[in-house]
């Protein structure tokens, strides 16, 4: 911090003018010129896009420097009249088997299970962990038991298998204490246990190893071509402590820009709104000292990236493009306010509704951590105006709805919210 050389008012180190008087402050912080964004391959363009705000907050903010992601199974046990056969191997399914005695039912077992768990969405995501395909000669009951033990609850249903052949979807939704060991990829036990419910029977008892991706790894595009941009908002964690101590001393910072001490959220007009983002920008700046890291992640791939939380990005001092704009988001949305994040082939950034519900928004490029937070809400739009075309924006409250919410939060069904 520095003082004003005319009415002595403390100001951020490198701020270009005093926000109290406008005396011209460069000649001891002289303004840093960042590099564009970088940009890659397109992908499909929303079929509704943010419309830019023109900011009223430009005389208040001028010139503001920034301080800155069952094996071979087994054979099926002589019992109740039935014989099984349960078969699988690497992802594949294999075709089906069926040892049988005179007057035994013929029942065929296969399934197949996914290759890789995108744990950080699977819960939300329309996908299963294993499909058990079953067909018999004359009609009868089975059950079948599925999880990874200490990963996911445990899933059970009864079928009826028949003449016609049958595919069961099973998703065991995973445990909310698994998050916390998942930092980083491993390989798991599919538990798998087919009974004869008639006989009591066990005729299947067995497991397959998949793998679980870390808690951090967002798959942008899954391998069906499925983009899951909008699981972003998995990592906007709006209640972590860390992201309600960066809102307590951003509002330190909206006192010298706005003249307002505390972070109102929508309370305070639309000047205000931008004020506070620019705010907690600043906060990441000046007090935080986080570093931009560069990327070449496309969003387009099937890859996983490691993604930081922000609690993450604010204790390690640094982050990816997706990284800031997520924890600049979050610290919005915990004072009730609507963010968004926009992606762009190569790149991503920030903006948040200028109102609640409003069709229009205030764009910050979080990597400009070395420029003043003018520039940065300058390029913030300018990135819009030049790549709205092909930009997929994900709101984070419409995300909610859908029942996709942050690490820490008790998972729901949009109609349970």
């Amino acid at each position: 911090m520095k003082n004003c050389p005319k009415c002595n008012q403390r100001m951020p180190e490198s701020e270009k003018y005093c926000m109290q008087c406008g005396a011209d402050l460069t000649a001891t912080s002289p303004a840093v010129n960042p590099a564009p964004p970088a940009t890659s391959t397109s992908v499909q363009p929303p079929t509704s896009s943010p419309a830019r705000k023109k900011r009223g907050l430009a005389t208040v903010l001028l010139g503001i420097v920034g301080v800155s992601i069952i094996g071979l199974f087994v054979l099926a046990v002589i019992g109740g009249g039935v014989w099984w056969l349960f078969l699988k191997d690497n992802g594949k399914q294999d075709q089906a088997q069926t040892t049988t005695l005179e007057g035994d039912a013929k029942v065929e077992v296969s399934y197949e299970v996914t290759d890789r768990v995108p744990t950080a969405f699977y819960n939300n995501a329309d996908t299963e962990l294993i499909v058990v395909t079953l067909k018999s000669d004359r009609k009868t009951k089975v059950k079948i038991e599925v999880e990874i033990p200490n990963v996911t609850e445990k899933t059970t249903k009864e079928v009826e298998v028949g003449t016609t052949e049958i595919k069961e979807k099973i998703k065991p939704p995973i445990l909310k204490s698994a998050y916390g060991p998942l930092d980083k990829a491993q390989q798991k036990p599919v538990q798998v246990k087919i009974t004869d419910v008639n006989s009591g029977v066990v005729v299947t008892d067995g497991s397959k190893n998949v793998t679980l991706l870390s808690r951090n790894d967002m798959v942008w595009v899954s391998q069906d071509g499925y983009q899951n941009y909008k699981y972003i908002a998995r990592w906007v964690t709006k209640d972590n402590k860390e992201v309600k101590e960066l809102v307590r001393l951003a509002a330190e910072y909206n006192e010298q820009f706005c003249g307002q001490h505390a972070m109102v959220g929508y309370l305070g007009g639309e000047i205000m709104v931008e004020c506070q983002l620019a705010s907690i920008f600043a906060a990441m700046q000046d007090y935080y000292n986080i570093a931009y890291v560069a990327s070449t992640e496309s969003y387009t791939t099937t890859n996983a990236q490691s993604v930081k939380l922000p609690e993450e990005v604010l204790m390690e001092n640094s982050g990816l493009c997706i990284d800031l704009a997520i924890t600049v988001a979050a610290a919005l949305e915990s004072l009730d306010m609507e963010p968004v994040i926009i992606f762009i082939p190569g790149h991503a950034w920030v903006a948040v509704k200028t109102y609640a519900g409003s069709p229009s928004y205030y764009h910050l490029e979080s990597t400009m951590l070395d420029s003043s937070v003018i520039d940065a809400l300058d390029q913030g739009d300018q990135n819009w105006w030049q790549n709205s075309n092909q930009a997929t924006v994900i709101d984070i409250k419409e995300a909610r709805k859908e029942g996709i919410l942050p690490y820490g939060e008790v998972e729901t069904t949009p109609e349970k919210m």
